[in-house]
């Protein structure tokens, strides 16, 4: 018997960006810690029926830690999602190493903590936003994915604190719904371990 298919999401990105809340949204879970010393942490879980693995990153970089990761996830990479909250272009985290290669189908750029992510007239002007700072960023247009990962623990003293746990309870549930959805369109191919996806690693700042 075959192995079993499984999608792997590798979440890449600077400190505070929102990238261990997004790991656990799409997990379900509470594993990830945005300031752990594990350098990485993997999860499974499924949607729709399809099997995902998520690994988040924490200080990748040097050789050795790429290693390790390598061997989380041997098989290769699905979809490297890059995860910006506005305060940094992607040219400046990608640099034009990634914008002119051909690696540039397996990244999705996860716009977080974006207010209006429901709102298809406000994620347009934000990503008309970046193309006017980078040409070179119309590469990843097509693959750039809006969410809002409120806070859902946190102290309550009434009960429009409660509501407002639950408004972004629900909140995280759709930008979970849209990036997967997402997802099922574009982890149809696996990029294996070559020296293209190991220069990216290594290259790329924030990571």
């Amino acid at each position: 018997m075959g192995k079993e298919k499984i999608n792997n999401l590798l979440i890449v990105g600077y400190t505070g960006g929102g990238k261990s809340t997004l790991a656990n949204v799409l997990s379900g879970t509470d594993d990830f810690e945005e300031y752990s010393n594990q350098i990485f942490k993997k999860k499974d879980f499924e949607w729709r029926g399809t099997k995902y693995r998520v690994v988040d990153t924490n200080g990748i970089g040097r050789d050795e830690k790429i290693e390790e990761i390598i061997d989380l996830i041997p098989e290769g990479i699905n979809q490297i999602l890059f995860v910006i909250d506005g305060k940094f272009t992607t040219e400046e985290i990608l640099g034009n190493f990634i914008l002119e290669s051909d690696i540039a189908e397996y990244i999705t750029i996860v716009r977080t903590k974006f207010s209006n992510f429901k709102n298809e007239s406000a994620c347009k002007k934000d990503r008309e936003d970046l193309f006017k700072k980078s040409e070179k960023f119309c590469k990843l247009c097509e693959n750039i994915v809006y969410v809002d990962n409120p806070p859902v623990k946190c102290a309550t003293y009434d009960e429009d604190d409660e509501g407002t746990i639950e408004i972004n309870k629900k909140r995280r549930e759709r930008s979970k719904k849209i990036l997967l959805e997402h997802l099922e369109k574009v982890c149809h191919k696996l990029k294996m371990w070559d020296n293209l996806l190991l220069q990216f690693l290594k290259t790329t700042n924030y990571i």
